[in-house]
């Protein structure tokens, strides 16, 4: 979402650049917006840029949460255990580590425990 943000942030600088362009060539005023000082959006460009590389990484970090996934179903005595990475996971769906993908139905109870 942040992404889409930044990149309509960039089409729209990049608009007024060439409309500015455009209308210097022609001798018209080119707009009635103040100009903003390089030295005010270049260090809010890098901020906003930190902070979307920052929340990024994070998303990614807790995405990466190795998870042991107790599967019991009631057709067996023991519980089916598997590792999960927590964006792999979705709702009555995941990927194991080792590419299995589980589809669980609806009489099978879950346990969720971080792996240490």
């Amino acid at each position: 979402m942040l992404v889409k943000v930044l990149i309509t942030i960039v089409a729209i600088l990049i608009g007024l650049g060439m409309l500015k362009r455009r209308n210097r060539g022609q001798g018209q005023p080119v707009s009635t917006m103040p100009s903003v000082h390089p030295k005010v959006w270049i260090p809010a460009l890098v901020a906003v840029t930190l902070i979307a590389a920052g929340w990024g990484w994070s998303r990614y970090q807790s995405h990466q949460t190795l998870l042991q996934v107790k599967v019991f179903s009631p057709a067996q005595n023991e519980p089916q255990l598997y590792l999960v990475r927590q964006g792999d996971m979705d709702g009555r769906r995941f990927v194991t580590v080792n590419g299995l993908k589980v589809t669980l139905g609806d009489q099978d109870r879950v346990e969720i425990q971080p792996v240490d």
